[in-house]
């Protein structure tokens, strides 16, 4: 975390680097709110939901013994929460798709050194699956999102408003600029491990949204005010816009969803 401003670090932005990018800034935006509009509907059906949260949290320990990023994280619990929310999975397989929807996900947000190998994440389940298992199942998954992966998540726009989490206004008393920087990281990093905790954070909001209100939340946890006009004006969200969703993460309760009844059986896929 604390090489987080370093010259290495995929979240430095090189002068020459910014410079370019505002040029495109625009273009930029309307990239990745279209991008948003592919995510795929949830149906709150997943027939093993109550498996759900231990399968979370071994797709987070994989990737924290692994070194991956949240982008990798989140992205492979959404392929995982879609998957499982439009087929049946029997139990037994429920820890393949797991860490197929973990190496796809590393495939996608990794570079070739750290994607990890079938082998690897079969070892950290007692070897119960087959290579053949991994790759039927990895070719189903793709096929089931009709080729198209690339779906942003939450970790993705916070990323992207971070270039504003911060602004002059907020460095009053004795506040200084790295002290400020790494507080607001580190609030946003608890936030970012609640919202995939629970299924409806990541599935009921937009993730441009969920984003914002994770950073607003932050910022009311480390004493600044919600939101600042340069944010309102990167993101195009007001205050407004993100009152009631960041209380709910400071609150940190849960949500209910009344959708959520006992699923029927989508797709049966036991054979696989």
């Amino acid at each position: 975390m604390r090489q987080f401003m370093s010259a290495n670090s995929v979240f430095y932005l090189q002068r020459d680097v910014y410079e370019e990018y505002e040029e495109y800034k625009d273009d930029f935006k309307q990239v990745i709110k279209e991008r948003e509009t592919r995510r795929l509907i949830f149906l709150h059906q997943s027939p093993q939901i109550f498996y759900r949260g231990s399968l979370v949290q071994y797709v987070k320990m994989v990737c924290i013994d692994r070194g991956l990023s949240h982008s990798s994280l989140h992205l492979a619990v959404y392929l995982m929460d879609l998957f499982m929310d439009n087929h049946h999975v029997i139990p037994e397989k429920l820890l393949l798709v797991a860490n197929v929807c973990l190496m796809i996900s590393a495939k996608l947000e990794e570079n070739a050194l750290k994607i990890p190998k079938i082998s690897e994440l079969n070892a950290l389940i007692g070897n119960r699956y087959t290579t053949l298992d991994y790759t039927n199942l990895e070719v189903l998954v793709i096929q089931f999102f009709n080729f198209y992966l690339n779906f942003p998540c939450a970790v993705h726009y916070v990323f992207y408003y971070m270039q504003e989490f911060i602004c002059y206004e907020d460095l009053k008393g004795d506040r200084n600029v790295r002290t400020l920087f790494y507080d607001l990281y580190d609030a946003i990093t608890v936030h970012l491990d609640r919202i995939i905790e629970d299924v409806h954070y990541m599935q009921c909001y937009k993730p441009s949204v969920l984003a914002a209100a994770v950073i607003a939340a932050s910022r009311l946890d480390i004493g600044l005010s919600l939101w600042t006009q340069q944010l309102e004006n990167l993101t195009e969200y007001t205050e407004e816009d993100l009152r009631d969703v960041a209380q709910i993460l400071l609150k940190n309760d849960g949500l209910q969803c009344a959708k959520c009844t006992p699923p029927s059986i989508i797709k049966c896929i036991d054979s696989m």
